[in-house]
């Protein structure tokens, strides 16, 4: 039976927790992978549950833009991302801090 996690659906490992720092007016983009990762895991995916502590422009697999997904202090974005692939941060308003918690689901 699967466990109920924060957020409403089954969890069934929390692989941890990561902050990124979204620099103001510019992207950073950080490499995601698995936290027990070990050798090739090919196409292997990391289902991410992503907050920020302010407005922040979020690209999932490639640099982040004033395009790109507009989320909120109030938003909760729950997405999959390929092992190895990146996410693109820019902060809107000043430098944003980005939580991303990447689970097993």
């Amino acid at each position: 039976m699967a466990q109920y996690g924060e957020y409403g659906g089954p969890i069934k490992k929390i692989l941890g927790s990561q902050s990124i720092t979204a620099p103001s007016g510019s992207n950073l983009s950080t490499t995601i992978t698995h936290e027990d990762q070990t050798g090739n895991i090919g196409d292997s995916t990391v289902t991410m549950i992503i907050t920020t502590a302010g407005n922040t422009y979020v690209e999932i697999g490639s640099a982040a833009t004033t395009s790109s997904f507009a989320l909120t202090s109030s938003d909760t974005l729950i997405c999959k991302i390929r092992s190895q692939s990146v996410l693109g941060v820019w902060g809107n308003g000043g430098t944003r801090v980005v939580t991303v918690k990447k689970v097993i689901c």
